[in-house]
């Protein structure tokens, strides 16, 4: 597999992280990082504010927190996304172009929870991260992965993402999402 493209800044979004479900047996796994809203889910009611980019996500962080209720916001974390320009289908890499993109510049006190490999906008009008293997349809029961159920480096993931999109695990086509986790504090 060649080495990844750089990723690109899509946005922010909060997350209600929860832990690892009884279902998913695999120890490591502490709680639920995906790029998917499966398990870890934003507010209830985020998309209908129309905040959000054609990604899915927020362009910034004050839109980010504005769809989160006031007396819920200690639940959610802020999560930030950066999306390899390639795509996985029926297992097969191509390019993918992402457009220029008007989002706030990632802070420095942003950490990498890693990367995940999930399937995205089948059929929507804006791209919308859908189902993540790893956690969705336990394989990270088979696949090394780390606490925050996703892979260690973009190499991994882009090879899962290579299986998954010609495997029988969620419909296609997957693409690869490096995972950050940044505080609500604003402070650089």
């Amino acid at each position: 597999m060649p080495a990844p493209h750089n990723p690109i800044l899509i946005g922010y979004l909060p997350k209600r992280v929860e832990r690892r479900p009884e279902w998913l047996n695999n120890p490591i796994v502490l709680d639920i990082c995906s790029a998917s809203h499966c398990i870890s889910a934003p507010p209830e009611g985020w998309i209908d504010r129309w905040l959000h980019n054609e990604y899915g996500v927020f362009p910034d962080e004050p839109s980010a927190r504005k769809v989160m209720p006031d007396d819920q916001a200690h639940l959610y974390e802020l999560h930030a996304y950066r999306l390899f320009p390639v795509r996985f289908d029926e297992g097969r890499e191509e390019p993918f172009a992402i457009p220029p993109l008007t989002v706030q510049p990632l802070r420095s006190s942003f950490t990498r929870l890693g990367y995940d490999a999930v399937s995205c906008g089948a059929g929507s009008d804006y791209f919308a991260f859908e189902c993540s293997p790893l956690s969705c349809n336990h394989a990270a029961e088979q696949f090394e992965v780390n606490e925050h159920c996703l892979v260690d480096t973009p190499q991994r993931a882009m090879e899962l993402a290579l299986a998954f999109s010609s495997g029988n695990w969620e419909p296609g086509p997957y693409y690869v999402v490096e995972v950050l986790r940044g505080d609500w504090s604003g402070k650089t």
